[in-house]
């Protein structure tokens, strides 16, 4: 099965996705034009939250940014709190990290992990996760119920599916065993240290060392 395909039936597996908001309309039922307003407006949210945080940001930051009337934003999401949710849902796992995932053939455990490994990475390591991050846990304290959206949409999810691929070849709990270990090798100390506002030289290097080692850890 593909690496694709296995997060896709993860992303429905009951209970492995955490949603706050049940009133925003699936995408699925909106029109052409409502789909491109809506992707304006998450693009918008996205730009202004991880500039100001959450505190700071208003709707009308958001329309402005998203080239959109304030009404209209409304009409998608019902409140601020509302749209930072599915702007966590989008930017995390089963949304940006699906899409870098390879959608082709059978492939090797361990070049599933690696494709894993690198996706989570581009995901995570990047100047917008990072600042996702760092705007989940400002507001953390405040409303842990954000927290967990970020978990279950993210670490989470990425550990079920590590586990999902290593157990075509172990069993189930030392298949999640595993998938920690690979987690949090592939992740290393550069997640901190750019949160922490550090600059990593030779990224792709590093991270291509830290993916090895993770895999090798994961099928030791």
């Amino acid at each position: 099965m593909a690496t694709l395909t296995r997060l896709g039936s993860l992303v429905n597996v009951a209970g492995c996705c955490y949603s706050l908001d049940m009133d925003t309309p699936p995408i699925d039922v909106l029109s052409p034009l409502q789909r491109r307003k809506r992707a304006a407006i998450l693009a918008g949210a996205e730009e202004v939250f991880l500039d100001r945080g959450y505190a700071l940001t208003t709707m009308d930051d958001v329309a402005a940014a998203a080239g959109v009337g304030k009404q209209t934003v409304y009409r998608h999401f019902a409140s601020k709190e509302v749209l930072f949710e599915n702007l966590i849902s989008s930017m995390c796992v089963d949304g940006a990290l699906a899409g870098r995932l390879d959608d082709g053939g059978e492939h090797s455990v361990d070049a599933q992990l690696r494709d894993l490994g690198w996706a989570l990475l581009q995901n995570l390591m990047s100047v917008n996760g990072i600042g996702l991050y760092r705007a989940v846990v400002a507001e953390a304290q405040r409303r842990p119920e954000l927290g967990r959206l970020f978990y279950e949409n993210g670490a989470k999810l990425v550990r079920s599916l590590a586990a999902d691929i290593l157990s075509t070849v172990y069993d189930d709990n030392s298949a999640a065993l595993r998938a920690s270990t690979f987690i949090s090798l592939v992740l290393g100390d550069a997640h901190l240290e750019l949160t922490l506002g550090y600059t990593i030289t030779n990224r792709d290097v590093r991270f291509a060392e830290q993916i090895e080692e993770a895999v090798s850890a994961a099928l030791r």
